[in-house]
């Protein structure tokens, strides 16, 4: 996924209602990231607590929102945002993976999982069009072990907000 890609049009369920990718992009700048491929789910709680701890600092450099989309229907991540206390951060669910495939960013099923995977990445979005893009890095050269880059950081984020990237 480059900068300068518009998104499509794609259709979410939320909490017993249906929204357009439209809702979310269109005339805004926003801030979306998804994780959770090659990372423990202490480290996806501690990213996302990250994100709503810089939640004000960020919208404070021109985000309108800030969203985290994940393989997950609007009730189980709601849940799981309960479970951790985040309440800034916005839900985007992609229970079926079509936004996440749009993307470029969802992975084929492995041997050990019937379930496809989503990849690591983290973009701005302004008025539906992709400004800046990061995506998670793994190197797989050395056969024991997966190497793994997280660039889904709070704080890449803000070095490019802040035009020091």
């Amino acid at each position: 996924m480059k900068s300068g890609f518009r998104l499509g049009e794609i259709n979410f369920n939320l909490d017993n209602s249906t929204l357009s990718s439209k809702k979310f992009f269109e005339k805004k700048r926003v801030t979306l990231f998804s994780m959770g491929q090659n990372l423990k789910i202490q480290n996806i709680n501690d990213k996302l607590k990250d994100f709503e701890n810089s939640y004000d600092s960020i919208k404070k450099l021109g985000i309108h929102e800030i969203y985290y989309c994940a393989l997950k229907n609007f009730f189980d991540l709601k849940s799981k945002f309960n479970e951790i206390n985040l309440n800034k951060i916005k839900i985007l669910p992609d229970e079926k993976g079509i936004f996440t495939e749009h993307l470029g960013m969802l992975s084929s099923k492995n041997e050990d999982s019937e379930k496809y995977q989503d990849k690591n990445y983290m973009a701005i979005i302004t008025d539906g069009i992709i400004e800046k893009w990061w995506e998670d890095i793994s190197n797989s050269k050395n056969k024991d072990k997966e190497t793994f880059f997280s660039k889904i950081r709070v704080e890449n984020c803000l070095e490019y907000l802040h035009g020091s990237e």
